[in-house]
């Protein structure tokens, strides 16, 4: 698009004032204010047309316009059939010319064209980009358009290129605030109960959790366990079974255990109030049951102890201990008696009454 743009002190003035006005938008509408006019007056155009990945994260873009609804309202039923779309898309982030959309065919021939008439609106020229980042895709896009017979000059090409990455963080910045906006919801509507808590959309997105969370999940689940994304694939699956679910839920689906060296974890999955997207969030909530023998005494046994001790706290005899662990009930017998010694207890009455974690 040529050499380094120069610009005139109007311009200069303009465009630091839409930069700065930028920085603190706190909402698409705050976006396309501080844009409009703005733009329509650097690019001599006669309309514009801003578009944001909805907020609720459903497929598409929510477009803002005062003048060119008309023929975007319904823009998702024909985008595909759009010139515009189709070359942005395919050079997203650089803001394209007619022609270099067009790329040697007739504007009368489009589909565009010929909506843009039935909406009551001459669009003869416009200069159009999509926003897209790598890992985020779709973010946005913006338009502008002329009804003049003449094409915009390279010029406001060039100037509105040069606004393309301020626009970019403004939207982030919107959607940024959405999703922490969202997060807070979230965990507000989780709150109530007690525990960590995962939020995870139908399909096993994860849309928030506490550190809590976190900690449990690196403490309990393998790195073979967990989906790429650090949730673990059982849980993915479960609410994936859960949202085909048409009526009432099978209880058993809507707990989960697992017990590793005396201590248990307990989860239980229930629909949040939230909706994203439209869709029903479940809430995945976690918690940690220590081992039921106080902590001090804990570290005073060895493994092998401790299995006696589990044995105990059941109810089992010595024979009873003996035959899962492989053992004889006479090497059981001086296991507890070393217990005892341990633990300034003398039988299996006092050592459960004052060993159990309060």
């Amino acid at each position: 698009m040529g050499g380094a743009l120069r610009f005139t002190s109007r311009e200069e003035s303009i465009r630091t004032e839409l930069l700065t006005d930028l920085i603190d938008v706190g909402s698409y509408k705050d976006i396309h204010d501080v844009l409009e006019a703005r733009v329509l007056q650097l690019c001599r155009a006669d309309h514009f047309a801003l578009g944001c990945a909805n907020l609720d994260g459903s497929v598409g873009l929510q477009w803002t316009s005062r003048t060119t609804m008309p023929l975007l309202k319904h823009y998702s039923e024909w985008v595909t059939q759009d010139f515009v779309f189709q070359a942005t898309l395919a050079q997203p982030n650089r803001v394209l010319s007619t022609a270099e959309m067009l790329q040697g065919k007739k504007l009368d021939a489009m589909e565009t064209r010929h909506r843009s008439v039935e909406a009551g609106l001459d669009l003869r020229h416009v200069m159009a980009t999509l926003l897209i980042e790598e890992q985020q895709g779709l973010k946005g896009g913006l338009a502008v358009y002329s009804e003049g017979s003449r094409p915009f000059p390279a010029r406001s090409q060039q100037l509105l290129q040069q606004l393309v990455p301020a626009i970019h963080r403004a939207v982030s910045r919107v959607q940024r605030l959405h999703a922490q906006g969202l997060e807070l919801d979230l965990l507000k509507a989780g709150a109530v109960e007690t525990g960590a808590l995962l939020v995870l959309t139908p399909w096993g997105r994860e849309m928030v959790r506490t550190n809590a969370a976190t900690r449990l999940l690196e403490k309990w689940f393998t790195r073979s366990e967990l989906a790429p994304r650090g949730i673990p694939q059982a849980w993915v699956k479960r609410v994936e079974a859960l949202s085909r679910v048409k009526g009432m839920f099978p209880p058993d689906l809507l707990k989960d255990a697992r017990e590793k060296d005396g201590e248990r974890l307990e989860v239980t999955f229930s629909l949040s109030t939230i909706l994203w997207a439209g869709n029903p969030l479940w809430q995945v909530r976690i918690i940690e049951r220590p081992h039921w023998l106080r902590e001090d005494w804990l570290r005073l046994l060895t493994p092998a102890e401790l299995k006696v001790a589990d044995g105990v706290h059941r109810g089992d005899s010595n024979r009873d201990i003996a035959i899962p662990l492989g053992s004889t009930e006479g090497t059981v017998k001086k296991q507890l008696q070393s217990i005892y010694r341990k633990t300034g207890t003398s039988s299996r009455t006092q050592f459960l009454a004052q060993g159990r974690r309060v």
